[in-house]
């Protein structure tokens, strides 16, 4: 292989399997680790800057980020092509342009930059999720995949609040995911009688709404009653049914520990029936809607950049 003369081809190749994997081929490896560093690192440092943000710009930073990554990558191998093209006679190969060479490198820039980088960012700035079920409409609706921020519970990252939409580890079945809002903090004081909730004494149901200002979520209505409850700050609407509102419930959530429940509050397993729940097993609090889709109204373009916080 010494003696071959750069095919472009396969730099191009090259270039599609690893950022700049194409350039080093080339001869030009200076230039490959700067694709492949500038590669790794922009999601991750847009997902940093985007969750210090107002969150309405994260999912517009995001976005932008993965499109930046997906076009940085094909401009590094279609870089590598024209250079392999325009100077393939005279470049002759190196002692580093090696099959073994190429595969080493490969498996280092995936398995010690790409990979580690990517597990980081799901793993402690952001993460998606999608909710099957109707336990928290109207605030998440089924076939909504949101953005959730993973900084909750982490040395220097966000202290969960009241109003916050957590999502934990469901304590039956730690294989689960669920998505509740946050009522209870470690100390407060829970009184659930029918649909009025009181934390710490003072009540969260503002007033009865006739509308929830969509057609189709109006239809929720016939079964059930909307309210739009307010605690510290957050403001969100739940439903209770129009039979079987009765329930009560009164506790202090213990030390540790956090209170939830579904905004659905008529179709939702919630605190009221597996109890308070860790703050440890807490993992995320929802952020924003990325797109909304389900087989009866098909892509929902009016949901995408919804506020969760």
């Amino acid at each position: 292989m010494s003696n071959q003369a750069r095919r472009p081809w396969l730099a191009l190749f090259l270039g599609l399997l690893l950022p700049g994997l194409g350039q080093i081929y080339c001869g030009e490896i200076a230039r490959g680790v700067i694709f492949l560093l500038s590669f790794a690192l922009l999601l991750p440092s847009a997902v940093w800057l985007a969750l210090h943000g107002p969150t309405v710009t994260l999912s517009p930073v995001v976005v932008a980020a993965a499109v930046g990554s997906l076009a940085l990558l094909l401009y590094a191998a279609l870089a590598a092509y024209r250079t392999a093209r325009r100077f393939a006679p005279s470049l002759a190969a190196g002692a580093w342009n090696r099959g073994i060479v190429y595969v080493a490198i490969f498996l280092f820039g995936h398995g010690f930059i790409l990979a580690p980088l990517s597990s980081y960012t799901r793993r402690d700035l952001l993460e998606t999720f999608k909710v099957p079920s109707m336990s928290m409409m109207p605030s998440i609706l089924p076939g909504d995949r949101f953005f959730a921020d993973k900084r909750v519970g982490h040395p220097g990252g966000i202290r969960l609040r009241r109003g916050a939409i957590a999502v934990f580890l469901y304590p039956n079945d730690r294989t689960m995911m669920y998505v509740k809002r946050v009522i209870g903090l470690p100390g407060d004081r829970v009184v659930i009688d029918g649909t009025s909730i009181e934390v710490n004494g003072i009540e969260l149901r503002q007033g009865e709404l006739r509308s929830l200002g969509d057609p189709a979520l109006d239809r929720l209505l016939g079964e059930n009653i909307a309210f739009r409850e307010v605690i510290d700050g957050a403001s969100y609407v739940v439903l209770w049914r129009k039979e079987g509102t009765r329930r009560q419930l009164s506790l202090t959530v213990p030390n540790g520990q956090v209170f939830v429940l579904g905004d659905n509050r008529g179709a939702s397993q919630d605190s009221r029936d597996f109890g308070v729940l860790p703050l440890a097993d807490v993992t995320a609090v929802a952020r924003q809607v990325l797109f909304s889709a389900n087989r009866e109204d098909g892509l929902r373009l009016r949901r995408t950049g919804r506020r969760l916080d």
